[in-house]
């Protein structure tokens, strides 16, 4: 299901960049409030601007139907991207093994196997992160559209994203047995959001986002009661 995670000045501001992006309509968008956002001291000084999170079915996304790539697009976003990756991790020494790459979702998927599997992952996944990016900028110059790239090795995403929703479990499991606020340790925005999709559809508790930069971290509180 694609989504994305989204800014603006208000919160409907967001939401609207947001439906316009994904190219579906409001009715059929799952709308999550990450951050409501302030105006700051007289509307100016320390304004924050408003975080959403929009999710919808791909077939209700008219910007996501028409992508444009053929067959032979798909195969050439994949040569490409194992070329580039092939070329940074042999010239960083890695001992590189092979890399299997599919396409998904306007996304090109590679998992990479080597025999320094620890450096190419980084500590908490930052040398994963920088590879991912600089991926992502060269793969998509001189495309006609504009792709994602996901980079893992190891399985290494996939047992942090199981890692991260046993944290979240235990974090439910608190507010509900306390009614207090829950709040992690300051996460990276890719782990923010890992957490805020899992718990959206927990009616019991709300997730959001709080502070600023490295220091950002998510939070976990009692859903508000509807009258």
């Amino acid at each position: 299901m694609p989504e994305i995670e989204i800014k603006g000045k208000t919160i409907e501001e967001a939401i609207n960049k947001g439906i316009l992006h994904l190219g579906c309509e409001r009715k059929d968008a799952e709308i999550k409030i990450l951050d409501e956002g302030s105006t700051g001291l007289f509307g100016l000084m320390g304004s924050k601007p408003a975080t959403v999170l929009i999710s919808a079915d791909s077939s209700k996304c008219s910007n996501l139907i028409s992508s444009g790539e053929s067959e032979d697009d798909i195969k050439k976003l994949c040569v490409k991207t194992e070329t580039v990756l092939t070329d940074i991790l042999n010239r960083m020494g890695m001992g590189l093994k092979n890399i299997n790459s599919s396409y998904e979702d306007k996304t090109v998927k590679s998992q990479i196997f080597a025999d320094n599997g620890s450096l190419v992952i980084g500590k908490n996944g930052q040398t994963l992160d920088a590879l991912e990016y600089i991926s992502q900028i060269l793969v998509n110059e001189n495309f006609h559209s504009k792709v994602k790239v996901n980079i893992d090795c190891e399985n290494y995403r996939a047992k942090q994203i199981n890692k991260l929703k046993l944290l979240a479990d235990k974090a439910v499991d608190y507010v509900n047995r306390t009614g207090k606020i829950y709040r992690f340790e300051p996460m990276n925005a890719k782990e923010r959001k890992i957490i805020h999709v899992y718990l959206k559809d927990n009616p019991k508790i709300e997730s959001f986002s709080e502070g600023e930069g490295a220091l950002r971290k998510v939070g976990v509180k009692p859903a508000k009661q509807s009258a």
